[in-house]
């Protein structure tokens, strides 16, 4: 498997040179070791994101292994471009082996099938769509869980060949999951408590939930007993622009909207703008449904995953939790 950063001791020794002095290269600092006999430039490792470390590793392990291991959970998620919050520390695989479900050197090891519901992205083998996402609908805290669902099914425009083996993908890759594949592998799951807390995620989930953090504050919504809002809600502003908003309660005129740093600081997402551009479209088009008699709150991450904070700002927009304080 040929990924031009990787650079590796073995390659090194097959045309007659002697791999110590890559490791004399990263103890210079020249280099990053990433697994044993796999290196990249450490100007290259310091330009990469977490998510592209977490690729490098998975490719040196495809590399050094006998047989190609076959990544799930989070891991797969990453490849697939689902919803993951943060990236783990360390690989996530598996093994059909009883005996074999012990993690250590930087992989997590878990019992499961090697022949179904398998897919290649690229150059490496994970587990297919639904199979990774039920996985994680069944092991990860709520929020986190709907944030993986919600991705699953997302209807959107998904990239080329290319991008396969992208491990920084902005969205998921391939067709959404369907909703009946979904609940067929939440009927296959053998345990029952696992069972039916993939059942509750896949009733909650929505295909319009454009990202993550708006999935997280849904989930903050839920688990807070406040009225669930209508997503992606769609107004004609004054200039005859269309504004989409990300929440919206219409017996309220209520709107609500989740800031994520992405839409100013990734290109991708602001188009030719500026980020001073595109903080000032955004606060035009917030004065624009403002001037249709609608109220509109926002909030952060950080907002968002403070309960306290997060109930005050619904509150300031009229919202009440149907429980007791």
């Amino acid at each position: 498997m040929a990924i031009p950063e990787l650079i590796l001791a073995s390659d090194a020794t097959r045309i007659g040179q002697d791999a110590r002095h890559l490791a004399k290269q990263a103890k210079r600092g020249e280099l990053v070791r990433i697994r044993r006999g796999a290196y990249v430039r450490a100007s290259y490792w310091a330009e990469s994101n977490e998510r592209q470390r977490h690729g490098l590793q998975a490719a040196a392990l495809v590399n050094a292994a006998k047989t190609p291991p076959l990544f799930n959970l989070q891991t797969a998620a990453l490849l697939w471009g689902l919803g993951v919050v943060g990236v783990p520390k360390r690989l996530c695989t598996v093994t059909d082996d009883p005996r074999g479900g012990r993690s250590k050197h930087g992989i997590r090891r878990s019992l499961g099938p090697l022949d179904s519901g398998v897919a290649q992205l690229g150059d490496f083998q994970v587990t297919d769509k639904v199979r990774t996402t039920v996985e994680l609908a069944a092991a990860l805290n709520f929020a986190e869980a709907l944030a993986i669902v919600d991705s699953s099914r997302r209807n959107q425009k998904w990239g080329d060949a290319f991008e396969a083996a992208n491990w920084n993908k902005a969205k998921a890759w391939g067709p959404p999951v369907q909703m009946d594949e979904l609940a067929e592998a939440v009927a296959a799951l053998t345990s029952i408590s696992r069972k039916r807390r993939a059942e509750s995620i896949l009733d909650l989930s929505s295909e319009k939930s454009e990202s993550v953090g708006e999935s997280m504050s849904r989930a903050q919504m839920i688990l807070l007993n406040f009225p669930m809002p209508s997503l992606q809600g769609s107004f004609t502003l004054g200039n005859g622009r269309t504004a989409r908003t990300d929440f919206w309660w219409p017996e309220l005129d209520l709107v609500g909207e989740f800031d994520g740093h992405g839409k100013y600081l990734r290109h991708e997402l602001r188009g030719n703008q500026t980020i001073q551009q595109a903080v000032m479209a955004e606060k035009a088009r917030e004065n624009g449904l403002r001037a249709l008699g609608l109220t509109v709150v926002r909030w952060d991450w950080s907002d968002m995953m403070n309960p306290l904070v997060f109930a005050r700002i619904l509150n300031d927009g009229g919202l009440h939790s149907l429980r007791a304080a």
